[in-house]
Order: C-alpha cells, then structure tokens, then sequence
C-alpha cells in the first residue's frame, strides 16, 4: 500500500475569496508527511514571498502542514507546498486564493 501524501483538503481552499486576511495556511494530508524536506510558501502575484518562513507539521496532527502569515493585502497569492510521505515519496504542488 502507498502513502503517497495527496492533499486531502486546505484552508483556505483552493480558489476561496476571502474577506478577510487568514492567519495561516494549512494543508492536511491523506497520510502522514515527514518533517524534514517540508516546505510551504506563500507568494503575491509578483512572487514575493510573504508567509512567516514558519512551516512545520503539526504536533497533534502527523498529516497536517501549516505556515503562518502576517496580515496580506488585498490580491491573490499562490501557496507552494512540497513534502515527503512516510514511504519516502516526494509531492509538491500549489493552490491559490484571493483576499478582497
């Protein structure tokens, strides 16, 4: 059986406009992910990063990744995710979402 780390949901969701900035992004999984080679970041649409370089799995919560922000502007800005499944499987991939 793989454990391949598919992203089960996040908040925010992908493509979500929200009225308001959220404190964090956090990205739960369909298994659990390794704490070494995880990476969140969240970028503008001119690619500036702008999360608190934060990113970790949750203590309580092996198959949750999360990473703080400060207050964003209104824009869209695009989360990068990449990590490692317990079976040593590498995935990455991105999702975006609006702030009004």
């Amino acid at each position: 059986m793989g454990a391949h780390a598919f992203v089960s949901r996040t908040d925010p969701s992908a493509s979500a406009t929200l009225a308001e900035s959220p404190s964090q992004v956090r990205i739960w999984f369909d298994g659990p992910v390794e704490t070494m080679f995880l990476e969140v970041r969240v970028e503008t649409e001119d690619k500036r990063r702008v999360d608190n370089k934060d990113a970790h799995r949750n203590p309580d919560n092996d198959t949750l990744v999360e990473v703080g922000l400060p207050r964003l502007s209104p824009g869209r800005y695009r989360v990068f995710w990449r990590v490692v499944a317990r079976d040593g499987h590498r995935r990455e991939g991105s999702f975006s979402f609006l702030v009004k």
